[in-house]
């Protein structure tokens, strides 16, 4: 026979672990149910599943194997901003009897 825990046995049992930098600060609900974040954000294992499904599936469908193969091809050059004023592009490009 096994031996069961009483009534008024704690309920929460805390497990200490070494976290890695970028986990600090989750942690489980009383419950169990969610993930909480340090900003309170809470997902289920449900929803995070499906989260992860959904990456892999468009890992799968750019014929990539991983994350870090998709970033190889992502292109991470100088951004070039232009600024325009609209009048004066509306001038040029459309003319002005137009508007």
């Amino acid at each position: 026979m096994r031996n069961r825990l009483k009534s008024d046995a704690p309920a929460i049992v805390a497990i200490q672990t070494d976290v890695p930098e970028p986990w600090s600060g989750w942690h489980f609900s009383a419950s169990g149910r969610h993930l909480i974040s340090p900003e309170r954000h809470r997902i289920t294992p449900e929803r995070l599943a499906g989260i992860l499904w959904r990456d892999s599936m468009e890992l799968r469908r750019a014929g990539l194997r991983s994350r870090r193969e998709a970033e190889k091809h992502v292109r991470r050059g100088p951004v070039k901003v232009v600024v325009v004023d609209l009048a004066d592009w509306h001038a040029r490009n459309v003319g002005s009897r137009a508007g």
